[in-house]
């Protein structure tokens, strides 16, 4: 999915990415870089993909091996 695809899917679902930041303890641009694609966390990555209903590898295809 791209960036765009992401954020509109946590729109969708009332999601916002401070929310995900809260519940793991990070900072909200964390949560963003991970998004654009600008740094890498697996577990903000599985906390974004579970918020919009989605596998992991559905949403961050580029990072399965």
């Amino acid at each position: 999915m791209t960036p765009r695809e992401i954020r509109a899917q946590l729109m969708l679902r009332g999601i916002r990415q401070q929310r995900i930041a809260e519940q793991l303890g990070v900072r909200a641009a964390a949560v963003s870089q991970v998004i654009d694609r600008k740094a890498r966390s697996a577990r903000i990555e599985a906390a974004i993909a579970r918020a919009i209903g989605r596998p992991v590898h559905e949403v961050f295809p580029e990072y399965v091996a």
